[in-house]
C-alpha cells in the first residue's frame, strides 16, 4: 500500500554506538552469570568444574539461585536509585564489568563450595548495575517511538550472553573449563575499555532527558519504591515478571543438566545447537516483541483510541511458551526436543521490550522502576534452587522421588502460565483505566 505524499515514512531502527556498547557489556555480564551452569554437569565428567569440587544438586541450586541473588537484589535497588546521573551510570557500568571479569578469572582458584559461594555473591553485586544502567540510558536518551525497539535490542544481550555461555560450556570439554574462564574474564576488560569510550548521553534529547538527574543528590529509596508501586497495574506487572523470570532462569540453570543427562550421545552437539537457539531465536523473538508492541501502540494512537495493547504481547507469549515447554522435556528424541526448544524461544522471549517500556512510562522514577524490575529477576533465582532441593525427594502423594524431567516440565510451565494470567490481568487493568 502506497503512503500519501504527506505521510512520513517510518525509518528503520538503528542503534547508536552507546546502545551497542551497553548491550555488549550486558551480554558479557550474562555470559559470566550463566557460565557456571554450563561448566557443571550431573553426574560430573573429567572436564566439568564439579569434577574437582564435589557438589550436590541442592548445593548447585543454591549457587545458581540465592548465591547470586542476595547481593544482586540489594545492588539493583541501590544502583537503580542513583543511576539517573549519567556520570554515575557510566562509572558503575564500567566498574561492574571490570569486577565481573576479575571474578570470572578467580573462579579456577576456588577449592571448595564456600569459595564458589563467595564468588557468586560478589558476581551478583557486580552484575546488579548493568541492566538498570542500560534501560535508564534508553529512557533518558531515546524518543518514545524508539523505546520499545531500543529496549528489545538491549534485551537481546540476555540471549547472546546465554548462547555464548553455552558455547563456552562446549569448549570446556576440549580446552578445559579453567581456560574458558580466562578467555571470558579477559574479554571483559576489552569490553569495559570500549564502553568507557563509546557510552555517552545525548543531552537534551529523548522524552525523559535530564529527568533522571533531578533527584540525583537525594537518596530516599523507600519513598521512591512506594511511589513506583503506587500504581496497581505496575504491581501486577512486577508480579508477572517474577514468574516469567522464574521460568526463564530455571531453564537457564537446569536445561543443560537435563539435556546432557537425557541425551549423553549428543553432549557436544547440544552445546552448539543450544547456543544458536538461545542467541538467534531469542534475538528474533525479542526484536519482534518490540516491533509488535510499537505497532500496536501506534495503531491505537493513529486511530484515536485510548487503548494500550503492550501487555497482550507478553501474555500471549508466556501462554504459548508454557504449552510448548511441556513438549520440549517430553520430546522423545534429541532432534525433536531441539526443534521444540527453538519454537519455545521464538514464542516466549518477546516480553522484555513491552514490559520495560510500560514500566519506564509509568513513573518519573525510571531508575528505581528498572531497579525493581531487576530485583524481580534476582528473586526469581530462588526458583532453580527450589527445584534443586526437590529433585530426588519423595513428594506428598507419591511413592517415587521427583525426577528432574518432571520438576523441570511442570515447574517451568506453571511459572509461564502464572505469568501469562498476570500479564493479561495487567492489560485488562490498564485499559479499564484508559
Amino acid at each position: 500500500m502506497r503512503l500519501p505524499p504527506s505521510a512520513p515514512r517510518a525509518q528503520a531502527f538503528r542503534p547508536s554506538n552507546s546502545l551497542v556498547s551497553l548491550t555488549t557489556i550486558s551480554a558479557h555480564s550474562q555470559t559470566s552469570r550463566y557460565l557456571l551452569p554450563y561448566l557443571i554437569t550431573f553426574p560430573s565428567t573429567p572436564t566439568s568444574l564439579n569434577a574437582s569440587i564435589q557438589l550436590t544438586s541442592a548445593e548447585y541450586g543454591l549457587l545458581a539461585g540465592l548465591g547470586f541473588t542476595t547481593l544482586f537484589c540489594i545492588g539493583s535497588l541501590y544502583f537503580g536509585s542513583i543511576i539517573g546521573d549519567p556520570k554515575v551510570r557510566k562509572s558503575s557500568t564500567i566498574a561492574g564489568t571490570v569486577l565481573t571479569s576479575l571474578l570470572v578469572l578467580v573462579l579456577p582458584l576456588c577449592d571448595n563450595f564456600y569459595d564458589l559461594v563467595a564468588v557468586r555473591l560478589l558476581t551478583g553485586l557486580a552484575c546488579s548495575a548493568i541492566s538498570p544502567a542500560g534501560y535508564t540510558w534508553i529512557s533518558d536518551n531515546c524518543d518514545k517511538d524508539e523505546q520499545e525497539e531500543s529496549n528489545s535490542f538491549f534485551s537481546t544481550s540476555v540471549y547472546i550472553g546465554g548462547g555464548l555461555a553455552s558455547l563456552a560450556g562446549g569448549a570446556a570439554t576440549g580446552v578445559g573449563w579453567e581456560n574458558v574462564c580466562y578467555a571470558v574474564g579477559g574479554a571483559g576488560f576489552g569490553i569495559a575499555a570500549a564502553g568507557s569510550k563509546y557510552i555517552t548521553d545525548i543531552e537534551g534529547e529523548g522524552d525523559k532527558a535530564g529527568v533522571g538527574n533531578e533527584d540525583s543528590g537525594r537518596l530516599n529509596i523507600a519513598e521512591d519504591i512506594q511511589e513506583v508501586l503506587s500504581d496497581r497495574t505496575t504491581r501486577t506487572i512486577y508480579l508477572a515478571s517474577l514468574f516469567r523470570f522464574s521460568a526463564g532462569l530455571t531453564i537457564g540453570v537446569w536445561a543443560a543438566t537435563y539435556f546432557k543427562g537425557s541425551y549423553p550421545d549428543f553432549v557436544a552437539e547440544y552445546s552448539a545447537i543450544n547456543a544458536v537457539i538461545v542467541s538467534v531465536a531469542g534475538l528474533i523473538s525479542a526484536s519482534l516483541g518490540g516491533t509488535i508492541s510499537k505497532r500496536l501502540r501506534k495503531f491505537e494512537e493513529d486511530n484515536g483510541r485510548a487503548f494500550d495493547g503492550r501487555m497482550w504481547v507478553p501474555a500471549v507469549g508466556s501462554a504459548l511458551g508454557g504449552a510448548v515447554w511441556l513438549f520440549v522435556v517430553g520430546g522423545g528424541s534429541f532432534q525433536a526436543s531441539m526443534a521444540l526448544l527453538t519454537l519455545e524461544y521464538l514464542v516466549a522471549e518477546s516480553w522484555f521490550g513491552p514490559t520495560v517500556s510500560y514500566l519506564q512510562s509509568s513513573t518519573t522514577k525510571g531508575g528505581v522502576a528498572q531497579g525493581l524490575f531487576t530485583v524481580t529477576a534476582g528473586l526469581s533465582n530462588i526458583a532453580p534452587g527450589i527445584l534443586g532441593a526437590l529433585v530426588g525427594t519423595v513428594m506428598l502423594g507419591s511413592d517415587v522421588p521427583l525426577q528432574l524431567q518432571d520438576g523441570l516440565g511442570l515447574g517451568v510451565s506453571g511459572c509461564y502460565v502464572a505469568a501469562a494470567l498476570l500479564f493479561w490481568k495487567a492489560g485488562t487493568e490498564q485499559n479499564k483505566i484508559l
